[in-house]
């Protein structure tokens, strides 16, 4: 009996292993580090592709979605500098926001996904967009987002994002408002504070073990 106990344990452990791996991110950009996301976020296969000449690009997506519609999103993207480029990772964490066991450059903003992917067809908003609707599902055109991004080694090879998405189609019936030099709609300081609440929720960043 405690035989067959353990066979049948044997059998469901690599299940359950396989099962959590969708919601748990490690990558050779940030070696020692797991991402955890929230498992009620439905997981899309990982993107990868190259970012012109420079970097080679890892994109994750973790999705909340009703009626076919994304509700929400969270975007775990990680680069790396291609051999032979002389491009290099180059910014300070400022505005800076601990998150895990690092410190990240953050910001929080409204974002016409529509127009990111137009700008760069082939680039991470245009595959997006694409890998969502292979899946059955619509993105929204306008997001609400609290970004985190840092250079993960002291040579700038590397780097390390990480986007909590709202859909924020309802808010903008005629495009973005209140919109900064780059193009992005600013937030109030509620709206933003409730942003960072959503993405702790729905990841956490430790260690490895």
């Amino acid at each position: 009996m405690k035989l067959r106990w353990l066979l049948l344990l044997a059998m469901f452990v690599p299940c359950a292993l396989r099962a959590a791996a969708p919601h748990r991110v490690e990558s050779a950009v940030v070696p020692g580090v797991v991402f955890e996301v929230d498992a009620g976020l439905r997981a899309l296969p990982a993107m990868r592709f190259p970012i012109a000449d420079s970097t080679d690009a890892e994109r994750w997506l973790f999705v909340d979605a009703a009626d076919g519609v994304v509700r929400r999103m969270l975007v775990l993207q990680f680069e790396r500098v291609q051999a032979g480029s002389d491009f290099r990772f180059v910014f300070p964490s400022v505005p800076p926001r601990q998150f895990g066991p690092h410190v990240y450059r953050s910001g929080a903003y409204a974002y016409d996904d529509v127009a990111a992917a137009a700008r760069a067809p082939g680039l991470e908003a245009d595959r997006t967009r694409a890998a969502l609707a292979a899946a059955g599902l619509q993105p929204a055109r306008y997001w609400h987002v609290a970004r985190l991004a840092r250079v993960t080694d002291p040579q700038g090879m590397g780097e390390a994002i990480v986007f909590y998405m709202d859909n924020a189609d309802a808010r903008y019936p005629h495009g973005l408002v209140d919109v900064d030099e780059d193009g992005d709609g600013r937030l109030e300081g509620v709206e933003t504070a409730r942003l960072w609440q959503a993405l702790e929720q729905a990841l956490r960043v430790r260690a490895a073990d």
